[in-house]
């Protein structure tokens, strides 16, 4: 998985402008939503209209595993999922569940 920060997330090296304040600005933006929704990036920022390496860590790929593939951010940001994925409304509180999780380990720490 590719690490970021607010300052300085990882973006594709193929991005025309490379690391303007646009580009940055918007993959700061695509990490944080796709991270509430459930997905974790296998590669760094692309670009909105360009394939991603994703992973979907609702553990809904065969036999519980966590799917990986390529995404859109335009649809993944939609909360659109990938074939195979949990029913929408168990999706959904998967979510849910999800972001709970993440509260009560930040509050740990």
């Amino acid at each position: 998985m590719t690490v970021h920060t607010p300052d300085a997330p990882a973006l594709d090296p193929v991005l025309k402008t490379g690391a303007s304040k646009r580009n940055i600005a918007a993959a700061n933006k695509a990490l944080t939503r796709i991270h509430e929704l459930g997905w974790e990036p296998l590669a760094p920022y692309p670009g909105s209209d360009t394939h991603w390496k994703v992973r979907c860590i609702l553990g809904c790929g065969d036999g519980g595993t966590n799917w990986e593939g390529v995404m859109f951010y335009s649809h993944m940001r939609r909360a659109r999922r990938h074939a195979g994925c949990l029913a929408k409304d168990v999706q959904a509180k998967a979510v849910e569940a999800l972001a709970e999780a993440r509260k009560a380990m930040n509050k740990s720490r």
